[in-house]
């Protein structure tokens, strides 16, 4: 009797996920997110190849043992300053840029402890903090595979509690929440890389100079971005992750005030600040309190537009005290050495040309530098 295998009909639904699950891995391949991914999207490539520059650190230990490292971490207003700028306040120190945008303190704790797990000599810690860091957008770039999974997984947050107080939830780690998006963008391309039909045609189309339409540079948008991650490359080697600041002007204050607006509305207007972020911060203090590591925890020079807008009901004001609470109490353990700089409220600070309501420019930095770095910590 002839009898023929009948494959189950309950599997199929398991085959159909399987085979969607393998097809999506195709979307991994870097060939096909050069092409799908828009080209003007490169901030995750500044937080991915911190793992290159982390590498970079420890060939240059190998290379100049006797040297003393430096450790920058914060956003990308932290983002400009390279070593042989700060070479004049720590002689005999390479100083590795950590600096990401919108660094918040989950990815500088997580750098920072890797740091300290390799067991470099570091002669300062800079940790840049201001409420924009701490907002509760300010992980989003970071969630899309910056982390480990090991680092991720055993800092989940599972019962957290909820108050109006951010200051006051006694948080462990990542949310659940955001455990959650990162293990998707982990597992599945098109949620990492979400597929863009009009960023296929713009990545493989000449840009145009802005001034002039229809007129191009000669490069495609994908080339122009090919370039620019080999340039971070570049800049890991050479300048220690840190980007020069080339732009020199100033803008006019009716931008500054419109910039300064949209920042505050798109990030803290009716937004309480995140507890994860605040609970990375204090994790950082735990890690360098007692160790004798002069560290800087400063927040950035800002316009006075985005300033007053961060002044409203109280946020600022709040934000500053608990920071300096929370600095206050690492302090207290025997051989710490920190130091809490602001350069907003300090009177050297003069050179106040803004390129938008974030950054200063270069032009202002030998201003910013020396109130940054106080002979305290040198």
């Amino acid at each position: 009797m002839n009898s023929k295998f009948k494959f189950p009909v309950v599997f199929y639904p398991i085959l159909l996920s399987l085979s969607l699950f393998l097809l999506d891995k195709i979307f991994f391949l870097p060939i096909i997110v050069e092409n799908t991914y828009s080209w003007k999207k490169i901030e995750r490539k500044f937080y991915e190849l911190k793992e290159d520059l982390f590498e970079v650190m420890l060939e240059e230990r190998k290379k100049n043992p006797s040297k003393e490292i430096g450790l920058i971490l914060g956003s990308s207003r932290s983002g400009e300053f390279d070593s042989e700028m700060l070479e004049l306040f720590f002689p005999n120190t390479n100083s590795f840029n950590f600096a990401a945008p919108f660094g918040p303190p989950s990815f500088q704790a997580y750098w920072l402890e890797r740091t300290l797990k390799s067991k470099l000599p570091l002669r300062y810690v800079l940790i840049e903090v201001d409420p924009l860091l701490f907002s509760q957008a300010a992980i989003d770039y970071s969630l899309n595979g910056s982390y480990d999974n090991e680092y991720v997984l055993s800092q989940i947050d599972l019962y957290r509690t909820r108050s109006k107080n951010p200051w006051e939830i006694s948080a462990k780690g990542f949310s659940t929440d955001e455990v959650e998006i990162y293990l998707l963008k982990k597992l599945f391309a098109l949620y990492k890389y979400p597929l863009d039909p009009t960023a296929i045609k713009a990545n493989n189309k000449e840009i145009e100079v802005g001034f002039f339409p229809g007129m191009s540079v000669g490069i495609t948008g994908k080339d122009h971005k090919r370039n620019y991650i080999d340039k971070i490359k570049h800049v890991n080697r050479v300048k220690f992750g840190a980007l020069p600041n080339e732009i020199k002007f100033a803008n006019m204050d009716v931008f500054l005030e419109k910039d300064a607006e949209a920042m505050y509305n798109q990030y803290l207007r009716g937004q309480a600040l995140a507890p994860t972020q605040i609970y990375f911060f204090k994790k950082m203090l735990e890690l360098l309190k007692g160790t004798g590591i002069p560290v800087i925890v400063y927040f950035p020079a800002v316009s006075d537009a985005l300033r007053r807008r961060m002044a409203t009901d109280g946020l600022l004001e709040k934000f500053n005290l608990e920071i300096q609470k929370a600095v206050s109490l690492a302090a207290q353990t025997p051989n710490s050495k920190f130091t809490v700089v602001d350069p907003n409220t300090d009177p050297r600070w003069i050179c106040k040309d803004f390129v938008d309501s974030l950054h200063l420019s270069g032009a202002c930095f030998p201003n910013l530098l020396p109130i940054l770095f106080p002979k305290t910590v040198r």
